[in-house]
């Protein structure tokens, strides 16, 4: 069981490095949105890159994220019913509608693989003035989804482990 730990910590960490970097973007955004606020009505010269390096950027802090978020059980959800519930209910119920997560992982990940892959092998780009490649923004979404299964499964082992021992996974010694 330790190996199994180890693996969920590392999850953990990956995650949450990953999700302290991503916040940076929006102190990004903000950069881009300012300096583009500055040259559209301070010098009337708008540009032609920062409203779509924008949408990009935002892609890459939503996708890479999304890990992060669910680590620190940030998603929204309906917990009407679930917050009403003892810690180890509450790990059956998650248990029960881990696949759903699951599914859904594996839909952003093939799909948006699929997604990816065409944009990279047929040099698609965006249409616009600008026209940068699509595939560098549309690879976020695969890899974020695949960071978001990742802690899908750790949360799994720790519901498991809750549901079945009633301690937590950090409880072990």
């Amino acid at each position: 069981m330790r190996a199994v730990s180890a693996v969920v910590r590392a999850i953990d960490a990956t995650n949450e490095w990953l999700g302290r970097i991503v916040a940076l973007g929006i102190l990004l955004m903000v950069g881009i949105v300012s300096y583009e606020v500055v040259m559209r009505y301070g010098f009337r010269a708008p540009t032609i890159w920062a409203t779509e390096l924008i949408t990009f950027v935002f892609a890459g802090y939503i996708f890479l994220g999304a890990g992060y978020t669910l680590l620190h059980r940030d998603h929204v959800g309906m917990d009407i019913v679930h917050s009403r519930l003892p810690a180890r209910a509450q790990a059956v119920l998650d248990v029960l509608t881990v696949g759903f997560v699951l599914l859904y992982c594996w839909v952003l990940i093939a799909t948006g693989w699929d997604t990816a892959w065409q944009a990279l092998e047929t040099g698609r780009t965006t249409g616009t003035d600008w026209n940068p490649p699509l595939f560098p923004a549309a690879v976020l979404l695969p890899i974020g989804a695949g960071l978001l299964l990742l802690q899908a499964l750790a949360k799994l082992v720790r519901d498991l482990t809750l549901a079945l021992t009633g301690r937590g996974l950090a409880d072990e010694h």
